[in-house]
C-alpha cells in the first residue's frame, strides 16, 4: 500500500494545490491533475490556486507557503489546523516525507 493509500485510510483526505505551472503561470486544477498523475498519485483532489475564489492566489499569499508547497492537517472535528509544515528548497522549509506526515496524521486522529 502506497502511503497515499495509507493516508485516505487513516481517515483523511489529500487536495493537492498547485500555486504556479513550470512556466511560472497561476496554477489550475487541470494541470494540477496532469502533474499529480504524472507522479503515478491515485488519490486526492486538485485545486489550482490561480483559480481559487473569490481571490485567486490564496494558497501562495497563505502564511503556510514559504516559496513551494506546505501540508495542513484540519481534522473535521474541530476545523482548526493542528499542524503545518512546508516543503520546498528554499532554508526554513521542513522536507518531511509522506511517511513522517502520516505519523503525525494517525497521532492526531488517535487525540481525537
Amino acid at each position: 500500500m502506497q502511503v497515499e493509500d495509507q493516508i485516505i485510510a487513516a481517515g483523511a483526505q489529500i487536495i493537492w494545490v498547485l500555486e504556479a505551472d513550470s512556466f511560472l503561470q497561476p496554477g489550475t486544477a487541470e494541470v494540477c491533475r496532469n502533474f499529480v498523475d504524472s507522479l503515478g498519485s491515485e488519490q486526492g483532489w486538485c485545486v489550482g490556486d490561480g483559480q481559487t475564489m473569490p481571490t485567486p492566489g490564496v494558497f501562495d499569499d497563505s502564511p503556510f507557503s514559504v516559496s513551494r508547497g506546505f501540508d495542513i492537517i484540519v481534522p473535521r472535528e474541530t476545523m482548526v489546523i493542528e499542524y503545518a509544515t512546508s516543503h520546498g528548497t528554499p532554508q526554513g522549509n521542513d522536507n518531511i516525507s509522506g511517511e513522517a506526515l502520516l505519523e503525525v496524521i494517525e497521532m492526531i486522529a488517535d487525540s481525537l
